[in-house]
């Protein structure tokens, strides 16, 4: 699953024919990449221009800071993450476990190809920045994911000692360690692999039809 390739790609646009809507979300997606890769101390206005292929001064016409570009950047990746979330869920004729790592990948595992290890200044800025919002996004992930375990006949016929949404906590604070270890996105899913059989009881398998205790529906 490739989650970045929607962001960066800004030049060759005919940004003649962007309306303004347009091109501030093309900015925002030249933004995001950058911000990854130099962290946001020292990603420049210059830079974050160049990447949109825009002007310093077509940049001001939309923003006013890098700071508001920031805020904006991360809430849009926010945003996209909680979308791509949900399409992973919503599959149809998935198993419980595949839907939970596509969800796990689509919100933590694609971190790894957008942030650079070294410059996690950018965490720590966007919790800065807009705190409140990110918290929002959080629990939204969380809710997300209980909802679909606990609607899952997967889960029901496990049956789990845990409630959904004691399982989602334990899924998203393992999720936060996509950034210990410097792991690949292939290494750091391996483990999601692990922690969500455990977490749910459920075996890893494409057959909606079975569950670890071999119950037929």
């Amino acid at each position: 699953m490739d989650y970045s390739s929607q962001y960066g790609r800004v030049r060759n646009q005919p940004k003649s024919k962007l309306a303004a809507p347009d091109k501030k979300e093309l900015i925002l997606n030249a933004a995001i990449p950058v911000f990854g890769k130099s962290g946001f101390k020292k990603t420049s206005i210059e830079d974050l221009a160049d990447a949109a292929d825009i002007s310093k001064q077509g940049l001001y016409l939309h923003f006013s800071s890098k700071e508001e570009i920031f805020q904006a950047a991360m809430q849009k990746y926010l945003e996209d993450g909680l979308n791509l979330v949900q399409q992973e869920l919503d599959k149809p004729d998935t198993t419980l476990f595949q839907r939970l790592m596509g969800a796990m990948d689509a919100w933590f595992g694609r971190h790894l190809v957008t942030f650079t290890p070294r410059w996690f200044d950018v965490i720590e800025a966007g919790e800065h920045l807009s705190g409140s919002q990110i918290e929002e996004f959080k629990v939204a992930f969380k809710e997300k994911l209980a909802k679909a375990i606990a609607r899952s006949f997967e889960f029901k016929n496990a049956r789990n000692v845990c409630t959904p949404k004691e399982i989602s906590e334990v899924l998203f604070l393992f999720g936060l360690t996509w950034k210990e270890g410097n792991p690949s996105r292939a290494d750091f899913m391996k483990k999601v692999n692990t922690c969500i059989r455990a977490c749910c009881q459920i075996e890893e398998t494409r057959s909606r039809t079975r569950t670890r205790f071999g119950n037929n529906h």
